[in-house]
């Protein structure tokens, strides 16, 4: 499918996600992170434990995202809406293929392993995707249901 491409192109290109979480009051939280992408259109980030999100997500794992570049121009602009179920990856050896991926994207200092290794890794399986792109015509939108 042509979107898939483009939509994993232009997670190749980007950094940072916002994760949107909702606490157990139902109230929203947004977190810009780190992320890396897989062929399926997965998203990994690592994440503290006990960070805001992260107690969100071990009570409720639907999340959505969002990922944009910064621009000025309405005609530029073009980024990702996501939902989908986030958890912990728990696979070591999965784990470990993306962390090196991870490492290699961000090009992280040794120093940081340490606090690496202590975080947790995070992924979210998106069953919804909708590509945005003004460029291709105002409020343009092309939709994958996953």
């Amino acid at each position: 499918m042509e979107n898939r491409e483009t939509v994993r192109a232009f997670l190749e290109t980007q950094s940072t996600l916002a994760l949107a979480t909702v606490d157990e009051a139902g109230n929203p939280q947004a977190a810009p992170l780190f992320y890396i992408s897989d062929d399926d259109l997965n998203l990994y980030w690592l994440s503290s434990p006990t960070s805001r999100h992260s107690l969100n997500l071990a009570a409720n794992k639907q999340v959505a995202a969002t990922i944009y570049p910064a621009v000025w121009e309405w005609t530029a602009i073009r980024g990702l809406q996501i939902e989908g179920e986030a958890g912990i990856v728990r696979d070591s050896a999965h784990r470990e293929t993306i962390l090196t991926r991870y490492r290699h994207k961000f090009n992280l200092p040794p120093d940081l392993n340490a606090i690496i290794e202590q975080s947790i890794l995070y992924s979210l399986r998106p069953t919804w995707i909708r590509w945005l792109d003004n460029g291709v015509s105002f409020g343009y939108k092309a939709e994958i249901t996953l």
